[in-house]
């Protein structure tokens, strides 16, 4: 079995790493050290997270102007801008993130930005399927660009699920999981999103909006996206979605992630990037 034209990858390794306890400003650093690191000939990487200490993550491109910087203060949410595109994210323990790294040389690294995604948007939407939301699809890009346009100051756009992508997995067109990447020289990274619990009412307070607008884009973000225990009614563990996602990795694709640790060279990078470029913009409250 294959995705999107890609054929099987013959029981190809994927190094499969764990950082799930590590707090989110080195979870960025990490994502950027395998970059970084990777080269031509490289063993692609696989890794899954949670951030248990709550962090409000923005966009590369998006300005901080958007945040409550006192509200965030007052729950005691880090803010820190990522590498990759789109707009706030809120990482707590309800959200399950999934990277996927791979040489600029591997076949599912290819040059189409837009249709890099397909075979991934795929492989998550099955997964949705096996675990229980049965309508669970890829939405096509030609779908996407026939939505009605979202105007620019419309504060759907500040959170990264107020908006759909092509390829993303969504329930109608509700989204359930969210993509972003990163492009290097030597290596690109794929970037997951899905929820177990969507509570958009703890995002929107995060963000820099009068009290009234922050109660209607939150009842507005309930029928933009949608998180797994609501779908399929039941409540689901990262490892239960981990175990889908591997077994379809190695029935469509061929892929045996198989457990790794992480080499000095990317610890090592992972210490400078968290020093230089992800410190937190509202840091942890002092003990």
């Amino acid at each position: 079995m294959s995705v999107s034209g890609v054929s099987g990858l013959n029981g190809e390794k994927w190094r499969l790493l764990s950082s799930i306890n590590e707090p989110m400003g080195r979870q960025l650093a990490l994502s950027e050290a395998l970059l970084a690191t990777m080269h031509e000939g490289s063993l692609p990487v696989l890794r899954w997270y949670v951030s248990e200490q709550p962090a409000l993550v923005l966009g590369n491109g998006q300005k901080p102007e958007v945040v409550d910087f006192a509200a965030c203060r007052a729950a005691s949410v880090e803010v820190f801008k990522r590498t990759s595109g789109g707009t706030a994210v809120l990482a707590d323990r309800y959200a399950l993130s999934m990277e996927v790294a791979l040489p600029v040389t591997h076949p599912l690294a290819t040059g189409d930005i837009v249709r890099g995604y397909q075979w991934i948007g795929e492989l998550w939407a099955q997964a949705l399927r096996v675990l229980g939301s049965e309508e669970a699809r890829a939405i096509p890009m030609e779908e996407v660009r026939a939505l009605p346009p979202i105007p620019k100051d419309d504060p759907l756009r500040m959170a990264c699920y107020g908006t759909l992508s092509p390829y993303e997995a969504v329930v109608g067109q509700r989204k359930v999981v969210g993509l972003c990447q990163v492009r290097r020289r030597s290596a690109m990274l794929y970037q997951v999103g899905v929820h177990f619990r969507w509570q958009p009412e703890a995002l929107v307070a995060l963000l820099a909006l009068p009290d009234g607008e922050r109660a209607s884009l939150a009842k507005r973000l309930h029928t933009t996206a949608a998180g797994l225990d609501e779908l399929t009614r039941r409540t689901i563990s990262a490892g239960e979605v981990r175990d889908t996602v591997h077994n379809l990795l190695a029935a469509r694709l061929g892929v045996c992630p198989t457990r790794s640790a992480w080499t000095a060279a990317e610890r090592a990078a992972a210490d400078r990037f968290q020093r230089e470029r992800f410190e937190a913009l509202v840091p942890a409250p002092s003990a």
